[in-house]
C-alpha cells in the first residue's frame, strides 16, 4: 500500500482526486486543503509521496517543496496543477520535485497519469534506497573479511567480537552469537563468541555443551543449508513447543539463524535475536548474515590451520530506466515540424513557440560536436541510430538524455527530415555510476579474498577469473576466461559428481551442497587437495565458486599426530611421572603415576588436581603455578605430600614449566617418589 499525503486549497478537487486515487485499493491517500497544516500530516506520519498544486493562498507548491527539502525530507513530491508556465516548470525541478503534472482535459486520464508518475517516483526511490543499503552492506562486510585476513591470529577472537558487534547492530537486533560445534565429539555445540547490548542478557553461560540431538528440528533445517527465520518464538512454543529446546526458554521475542558449513556438513550457526520486542528481517539482512557467517568461518579456519575460506557474496544488481517519452520532427536545419506534450514539458515551453521555429537546446560544445559527427553518418543505406547527450537548461541545471532517430531521405539522397523519439536518462546515468562503483568493489572484493574464484556459466565454461585461480591452477586469465571449462581442474573420480551437481543446482534441487572437498588438478597435473564453495548469482543460470588449498592444513595434522605419538611413547617408556594439567585437571598422566597414585587414568582426569595433596601443600602448589603463569620463574622444583587411593601418604619431587595446549596455557613436567609410603 503506497501512502500519499494530497494537498490543495480546493477541498472539492480533493475529495475528487482522494476517490480516484484510493479506487485501485493500492494507494492510500490522506488530504489537506492548508498547506501550512501539512507539516503537521509529515510530522505525525511517513508517507511514501506527496501530491501538491502550485498556487495556493500564502504558501506556494514549490515553496512548500523547498521548506520540506530543507527539512531534510526526500519523499517523492509531484507538482500536480494547471498552470504550465515555463519558469514555473523549470522552478519545481531544479527545487527537487520528482514530475510537474498540469491539469486540464479529462479527470480520469488526469488521475491514471497522475498514479502512473507517482509509482514511477515510489519504485524509483525504493530501488534506489536498496542500492545504496546493498552497496553500502557489501563494503562494510568487505572492510570486515579484510580487516579479519590481516589480524593475527592470537587476536582473531577479539576481532571476531566486535564484527559481531557491528552486524548485530545493522542488523537491529539485541544479540548475535557464534555458536559452533565440538571438534573432537561432533555431538555438542557452544557459544563460542557473542554480542549483547549493554543491559541485556549474553547467552554465552546458558548455550555450552548443548547435546546437538536436543535441537534435532533446527539442526535438520539447518543440515539443508536453510535459514531458520522466526518473527515470533511465543507462537512458535505454542504450536511446536519442541523445536527451539533450550533456546526457546530464553525470553527471546524473535530469532534469525542461518548454518555455517564447512563442506557438506553443518559445523556452527550465526544468530540474531531480539529480546524485548518481536521484528522481521529483510533478504538484505539475511544474505548479509549468510555472507558474514563465511567470512567468520575463513577466519576460525585460518586460526586453526592458517588457511583461508571466503564465500564471494552474491550480487544484486535492480536498474529501472522508466522515463515518460518525447517525440519531435524536424528538419535539418532546426525548424520543427511536431513536438509532443511530453517534449514540451520537459523543455518547459508551449508548442505554438517550437513548432515552424528553429530550437536547439544548448548542449556542452564536446556534445554538439559528437552530435554533429552522429547526424553526418546517418545515410540513405543507414538512416538510423542512437545517441546519448547532456542537455543545459536556462537555469544551468544539466541533464542527460537519449535519443533514438530516423533520417528520411528524398529521391536524391538528401536528407529532408529527422524523426526522433527521446527520453531523459539523468537518473539511470546517475545508478550507473554507482553501478560502476559497486562493481569495482565487488572486483575489488574478487581479487582480494586470497581464494581463487571464478563466474561459471551454465554450459560449464569459465566467465571470469581472479588472480590467485591463475596462480594455483598455472594458467594465465586469458586461458582460463571464456576459452576453458572448470572441468578442465577436476580429477577423474570427482567430475561424474561435481558435474550432477553443476546440472541439479541449476534445475532448481534444493539438496545440493554448496560446500565440498575434490580434488584440483593443476596444470602440470599435480593434484591438490581442495575445498570449494559455491553459489548462484541470482535470476541467472552462472554460479560463483571460491576454491581453497587445503592440503596444508593435512600436512598440519599429520605432523600433529606424529609428534603427539612420539611424546606419548617417550613418556610411556619413563621411570618418572610425566604429566599435563590444564584448568586445575590431568590431561595426560604416563603409566608412572597411574601406578604411583593407584587410579585409574580416567579417575585422575575426572578428579580436581589439588585433591591429590595434603592440605598444606596446596599454597605452595598453587603459588609455583603462580609464578609460571606470570613468568616470574620459567621452571620450579618443590617437594609435596600426595595422597594415593590406597589412603596412603607418599612425599614426591615435582618438576614443571609452563606451555600451551590448544591456545590454553597448560603446565607440564615430571613426578618423582622420595619416600615409601606410609599412613
Amino acid at each position: 500500500m503506497i501512502s500519499v499525503l494530497y494537498i490543495d486549497d480546493q477541498q472539492d478537487l480533493l475529495n475528487i482526486g482522494k476517490i480516484f486515487l484510493e479506487k485501485s485499493g493500492e494507494i492510500s491517500a490522506d488530504i489537506c486543503s492548508d498547506p501550512k497544516k501539512a507539516f503537521d500530516h509529515l510530522t505525525t506520519r511517513n508517507y511514501d509521496a506527496i501530491i501538491s498544486d502550485y498556487e495556493m493562498p500564502e504558501i506556494d507548491g514549490i515553496t512548500l517543496l523547498k521548506n520540506i527539502r530543507q527539512r531534510g525530507c526526500n519523499t517523492p513530491f509531484i507538482i500536480f496543477t494547471g498552470k504550465g508556465r515555463e519558469e514555473v516548470v523549470i522552478d519545481a525541478l531544479n527545487s527537487g520535485a520528482d514530475f510537474y503534472l498540469q491539469k486540464g482535459g479529462d479527470p480520469k486520464a488526469q488521475f491514471i497519469e497522475l498514479i502512473h508518475k507517482l509509482k514511477k517516483a515510489v519504485d524509483k526511490q525504493k530501488t534506489e534506497r536498496a542500492l545504496e543499503k546493498q552497496i553500502s552492506l557489501i563494503k562494510r562486510i568487505t572492510e570486515i573479511s579484510t580487516g579479519l585476513m590481516n589480524t593475527p591470529f592470537l587476536f582473531i577472537d577479539k576481532k571476531i567480537e566486535d564484527a559481531l558487534e557491528e552486524i548485530g547492530t545493522l542488523c537491529r537486533s539485541d544479540r548475535c552469537y557464534l555458536m559452533m560445534w565440538d571438534d573432537a565429539t561432533k555431538k555438542t555445540f557452544s557459544i563460542t563468541h557473542d554480542w549483547c547490548k549493554p543491559g541485556y542478557k549474553s547467552a554465552y553461560e546458558e548455550i555450552q555443551n548443548e547435546n546437538l540431538s536436543d535441537y534435532y528440528k533446527i539442526f535438520f533445517e539447518l543440515d539443508q543449508n536453510q535459514y531458520i527465520l522466526c518473527d515470533s518464538v511465543t507462537r512458535k512454543k505454542t504450536e511446536e513447543p519442541e523445536f527451539f529446546g533450550k533456546i526457546g526458554d530464553l525470553n527471546i521475542q524473535s530469532i534469525l539463524l542461518v548454518p555455517i558449513q564447512i563442506g557438506e556438513v553443518t559445523t556452527g550457526i550465526l544468530g540474531l535475536d531480539t529480546l524485548l520486542q518481536e521484528t522481521s528481517w529483510i533478504d538484505e539482512e539475511i544474505n548479509t548474515l549468510r555472507i558474514f557467517g563465511q567470512v567468520i568461518i575463513n577466519a576460525i579456519i585460518r586460526r586453526k590451520g592458517d588457511q583461508k575460506l571466503v564465500e564471494s557474496e552474491e550480487r544484486y544488481r535492480n536498474v529501472v530506466e522508466q522515463q515518460a517519452e518525447f517525440i519531435c520532427r524536424y528538419r535539418p536545419d532546426g525548424t520543427h515540424i511536431f513536438v509532443n506534450n511530453a517534449y514540451c514539458m520537459y523543455f518547459g515551453i508551449p508548442s505554438d513557440e517550437v513548432i515552424g521555429k528553429k530550437f536547439k537546446p544548448k548542449m556542452p560544445k564536446e556534445d554538439l560536436k559528437e552530435l554533429c559527427q552522429y547526424f553526418s553518418k546517418l545515410t540513405p543505406e543507414y538512416p538510423d541510430g542512437t545517441i546519448e547527450h547532456q542537455v543545459i537548461f536556462p537555469d544551468g541545471g544539466i541533464r542527460w538524455q537519449q535519443w533514438s532517430d530516423h533520417a528520411v531521405f528524398d529521391e536524391h539522397g538528401t536528407c529532408v527530415e529527422y524523426q526522433s523519439v527521446g527520453r531523459d536518462i539523468t537518473d539511470r546515468k546517475r545508478i550507473e555510476i554507482n553501478l560502476a562503483q559497486s562493481e569495482e568493489l565487488y572486483r575489488t572484493v574478487f581479487e582480494s579474498t586470497g581464494t581463487a574464484m571464478m563466474v561459471l556459466d551454465e554450459d560449464t565454461s569459465i566467465i571470469s577469473a581472479n588472480h590467485e585461480m591463475e596462480r594455483i591452477s598455472g594458467y594465465s586469465r586469458s586461458n582460463i576466461e571464456h576459452s576453458m571449462s572448470w572441468t578442465s581442474f577436476v580429477s577423474p573420480e570427482d567430475l561424474k559428481r561435481m558435474y550432477e551437481y553443476h546440472q541439479n543446482r541449476r534445475k532448481g534441487v534444493s539438496n545440493i551442497p554448496s560446500q565440498y572437498e575434490f580434488t584440483f588438478i593443476t596444470r602440470d597435473n599435480q593434484r591438490i587437495r581442495s575445498f570449494i564453495t559455491v553459489g548462484m548469482i541470482p535470476d541467472t543460470k552462472q554460479s560463483i565458486v571460491s576454491i581453497i588449498d587445503i592440503s596444508k592444513l593435512s600436512d598440519t595434522e599429520h605432523a600433529l599426530r606424529e609428534s603427539e605419538e612420539k611424546f606419548r611413547k617417550l613418556a610411556e617408556s619413563l621411570s618418572l611421572g610425566v604429566y599435563i594439567i590444564q584448568d586445575e585437571k590431568f590431561l595426560y598422566a604416563n603409566p608412572y603415576i597411574v601406578s604411583l597414585l593407584g587410579y585409574t587414568l580416567e579417575e585422575l582426569c575426572s578428579l580436581p588436581f589439588f585433591s591429590f595433596f595434603l592440605e598444606e601443600d596446596i599454597p605452595t602448589i598453587k603459588k609455583t603455578m603462580e609464578d609460571r603463569l606470570t613468568k616470574k620463574t620459567s621452571s620450579v622444583v618443590y617437594h609435596v605430600h600426595a595422597k594415593t587411593k590406597r589412603k596412603t601418604i607418599i612425599l614426591i619431587e615435582i618438576q614443571g614449566s609452563i606451555t600451551f595446549y590448544q591456545s590454553k596455557p597448560a603446565f607440564i613436567g615430571i613426578f618423582k617418589k622420595l619416600e615409601e609410603e606410609h599412613e
